[in-house]
This record gives structure tokens, sequence and C-alpha cells, in this order.
């Protein structure tokens, strides 16, 4: 009789398993083909991987004794001009080493393709903990064309969105399930490479259902990015002392870089005078965005505060950080696709719940082409900020009554 059950369970258990199997297969299929038209259809203005050839040839230069920070080094590497400085911490490079290893339009290759295979995963992991309910059909289609196609935008450019994502998704989940440590680790790997996600260690601070604000853990986590980022700089090796003093001097702004500081800057006509620089323009309506959106955010921060409920901090905060920092790159938009999804699904259940919302993130990628906007109008360049903007509002005056953790019974039942 044993023997029948544990034959059964087995064979139970190998059923699920090519199940798991098949439908990952399935996953895998249909997201290259979404990813194949969004890259097709989708304009951009990545014509090359400006950005992984930077990386290439600066942790090249390190490799040759030459410092990575130097764009004359790089240059002389390349024997050509070089699309931008490298720009990430010093500690990021012994991860990047292993690509130049190969020739550089080998080592383009395998990026690419390492990236678009992350997303797999990737996706995986929203839908299962922050779109639990969700088709993975509709959270695939939103991954290739959310908010501009940042996912495009990435792969074409050779930037590292994907990477960082899919470790700051790590640490999110891990929030989530209670592994504070686990979070507290990935941001601080998250943000060897554009510094600011390591303001998503202020999430240890919040108190949820099993365990109360963890000071200790956000000082440690704090001083150990300090000193990874910072550390070969502030010892003074040579290679590292041009990391500090490399960022540009032009902000970018426009279509690649639809943030709040980069409409303003629009508006103004100018992106390089630095904010720090009279007649301080820019600084002081960007000081003025900033207070104006935090005074409307803080009654819903106090309603996150008696939920306890870590996943709605979690995609809250994802938005909020991208409203507010300075620089929000159009492939950094990956950050905060399932936060609308998941935030706003549930307020707009009366009209379609998920898929609408999804319609709306995903409509400028789709109709772009289709239409053939040009997208060059000051606000139009800057409809994803727009978006987030608007969505985000919603939430604060729409969202007291709709908390994620009943959003089971608004999104549809849909399954792949």
């Amino acid at each position: 009789m044993g023997g029948r059950k544990a034959s059964t369970s087995s064979r139970g258990s190998q059923s699920r398993r090519s199940e798991a199997v098949s439908k990952g297969l399935l996953l895998v299929a249909g997201l290259g083909l979404l990813l194949t038209l969004a890259l097709r259809i989708v304009p951009d203005s990545g014509r090359r991987a400006w950005d992984f050839e930077t990386y290439w040839y600066a942790t090249k230069a390190v490799r040759q004794g030459l410092n990575p920070y130097d764009t004359n080094s790089l240059v002389r590497l390349a024997q050509r001009p070089v699309g931008m400085p490298f720009l990430y911490s010093p500690a990021t490079l012994p991860l990047l080493m292993p690509l130049t290893l190969l020739p550089i339009e080998r080592a383009a290759l395998i990026w690419f393709t390492a990236k678009a295979l992350l997303l797999v995963p990737l996706i995986l992991l929203w839908r299962r903990h922050f779109l639990p309910g969700a088709s993975i059909v509709i959270v695939a289609a939103v991954a290739a064309f959310g908010f501009n196609a940042a996912c495009v935008w990435d792969l074409k450019t050779g930037n590292v969105a994907i990477l960082e994502e899919a470790i700051l998704w790590a640490g999110f989940a891990a929030f989530v399930l209670g592994r504070r440590r686990v979070f507290a680790g990935c941001m601080v790997a998250a943000a060897l490479f554009k510094l600011f996600p390591i303001a998503f260690l202020a999430l240890l601070l919040v108190p949820s259902r099993k365990s109360g604000p963890q000071w200790k853990l956000a000082g440690i986590a704090l001083t150990a990015f300090a000193l990874l980022a910072f550390g070969p700089t502030l010892a003074g090796l040579p290679w590292a002392r041009g990391f500090l003093h490399n960022v540009p001097a032009e902000r970018p702004w426009g279509l690649v870089n639809p943030s709040a500081l980069g409409l303003i800057d629009t508006l103004l006509g100018d992106h390089t005078t630095p904010l720090t620089s009279p007649p301080f323009k820019a600084l002081g309506l960007w000081t003025a965005y900033i207070a104006a959106l935090a005074g409307l955010s803080i009654p819903t921060l106090r309603r996150l505060w008696r939920r306890q409920n870590p996943r709605e901090w979690v995609l809250a905060s994802a938005i909020l950080y991208a409203l507010l920092v300075p620089r929000m790159m159009v492939y950094s938009y990956l950050l905060v696709l399932v936060p609308v999804l998941g935030l706003m699904a549930p307020i707009a259940s009366r009209v379609g719940g998920l898929p609408i919302v999804a319609g709306l993130v995903t409509a400028q990628a789709i109709l772009k082409p289709i239409l053939k906007l040009s997208y060059q109008g000051i606000w139009s360049q800057n409809l994803s900020f727009l978006i987030l903007l608007g969505s985000w509002l919603i939430y604060v005056f729409a969202g007291g009554s709709h908390a994620p953790a009943r959003e089971e019974q608004h999104m549809p039942a849909i399954r792949l």
C-alpha cells in the first residue's frame, strides 16, 4: 500500500515538474517572439551598444594598467571615439572582467543574449511574488513593451539595467518573504552600478508583522556599500581616482531621460548649467517638485505604515524612488513596470483591471510605429514620466481602499 502511494506521489511530482518545464519553455518562446517584435518595430536612438562598449574598454583598460575613468584611455584602446565615459564604481569592474576575455563583438552578443534570457526568471519572480494570479502573457508583454519599450532600449544600448533589476527584484522578493539580510545584500550589490538604489535600504526601517525596524542591519549594509563603492577611490588607487570626478557636465534630457529634472531642463532649454550654479532655476523648480510630491505622499506613507504590508511597501517605494531620482533613464523604467501594474490594477478593477493598466503602460511603444508618432514635443518625450506620475497620484488619492494584499480578487485569473 505504501509502495503504491509512493509511486503515485512520484508520478505526481514528475508530472508537476514536466508541466513547469513546459510552461517555462512556452514562456521562453513567447518572450522571444515579443522581444523580436519589439526590437523590430520600436524606434529608438540606440544604433549600437554604446554602453557595453564603454564597459568592455574600461575593463580592458584596467587589465592593461590604464585608468578606466580616463576617456582618452578608452579612445586609445578603441582607436576611435567612445560614446561615453565609464561612470560606475571601481567595484563593478571585476564583475565585468570576464567579458574582456572575448573579442568585443562576441562579448556583446553574449551580453545581449544573457540579459534577454535573464528576463525569464525575472518575469516568473514578478508574477509569483508581486502579481499573483496575473496572466503571464500580459506580464511578458509589459516586460517587452512597457514604458516606451524600456527593455528594448536596454538591450540595444547594452546597459546593465536588466541585470540591475534582476538583483533588485530578487532583493525585493526576499524583503516580502521576511529575509531582510538577503534583501540588504541585494540592495548593496545592485547599487554598486548606479549608486542611487542604495536608498531602498530605508525599507529596513519599516516594521512588518514579523519584525521591527532593523537599524543595525541598515547601518552595516550602508557601511559595506560605502567601502565597496568608494573604498578604492578613497584609498588612492591610481586607476580609481577618476570615479568621483567623471560625471558628465551635461544632464541627459528628452526621450532618453523622461524624469522630473529632465522635463524641467527641457522647459528651461538648458541642461548644461550645474544645479549648484547661478541662477539656480533648475534646482529651485526641482526642489519645489520634490517638496510638493513629498507633501502629497505623506498620507499614503502613513497608510502604508499602518498596513505593514511589505509587498505594498516595495511597489510604492519603487515608484516614489523613480519619481524623485534626478536621472531616470528610459531603460531604468524597467523598475516600475510591476509596481504600476500591482498598485493600479486593483484601482482599475471596475474598468478592466490588469489588462487596462497593461494597455496604458505599453501603448506608447505599440502605437508609436503604428500611428507613426514622432514624440518630438516636450510633453510627449516625457510621456513615461507623466504616466508614472499620474499613476502615483491616482494611487495616492484613490488607493486607500485597494490594498494589493487583496488584489487576487481583482486580477483576472487568466493563465498561460
